[in-house]
Parts: structure tokens; sequence; C-alpha cells
């Protein structure tokens, strides 16, 4: 379930890229501001982790009691096998999306250990920036 958010004044929205270097801000489905990302205090996405099958997937979303989950890359062996043989978990529903991403929509009660994981979108989009710059001048 990654989402993104912004700090603009001190206070947190959820957030939403309007290109080019711009950031619209929302109270809940409310649009509140659209401002330039260089004014952003911060800027961050959260992404929702589990374990499924022993194997670590992004989780996506969270419907009806169950998860929706995605695989890309990892233990792709071990995927395959798994996806070839639904039968063996008939309450998940599997699909490959491409070589190497692998998803499933399954009952929450077989995924454990959620985590959610901050990742800093705001000093990454800064040294672009300053490259860029640099490259420039």
């Amino acid at each position: 379930m990654a989402d993104s958010y912004a700090v603009h004044q001190g206070k947190e929205y959820e957030a939403s890229g309007r290109p080019p270097g711009r950031m619209a801000l929302y109270d809940g489905d409310v649009l509140v501001a659209e401002v330039p990302i260089g004014e952003l205090d911060e800027w961050y996405t959260v992404r929702t982790w589990g374990t499924f099958l022993e194997h670590e997937f992004e989780v996506a979303d969270e419907r009806d009691g169950r998860y929706s989950l995605f695989m890309t890359a990892g233990d792709g062996k071990w995927a395959e096998r798994v996806w070839a043989e639904p039968e063996r978990h008939p309450e998940v529903q599997f699909q490959r999306m491409d070589r190497m991403t692998f998803a499933a929509v399954a009952p929450k009660h077989m995924v454990s250990n959620l985590r959610e994981e901050r990742v800093d979108n705001l000093g990454p989009w800064r040294k672009e920036q300053e490259e860029r710059e640099s490259r420039e001048s």
C-alpha cells in the first residue's frame, strides 16, 4: 500500500506529483494546494511489506479481508513453482504479470510480519536538481 505524503509549512498532506516539479497536496479527497516540490519540508512514500508463504511481498491493497500482494524479482524460481500449482492454495488468486512479477490476492490470515517502510523522495529529488543545475552551468 504505497502512499505518498508531503509536509508543507509544518503540516502533513497526502501528496500526488504534478509535473513539472509540482506537488498536489490533499486533505482526504480535497485538494488543498499545488506547490513547487522545492518548497516542501518533506516528501516521502510509505510502502507496506508482509510475509506470504515464507517470502516477502509488497502489500498493495487491503479489501474484503484480503491483501493484494506483489513480488518483483525476488525468488523467481520459487514463485514459478507456486504459481504453477494454484490448486495447492485454492483460497489464493495467483497471477503472473510478466517474467519476474508475481501477484496474489490472499486472505489476511495467510500474510504475517506486516511492516511499513518510509522512503525519502525529497532528498533524491533535490540531489537530482543540483546535478542538473551543475551540468547546465
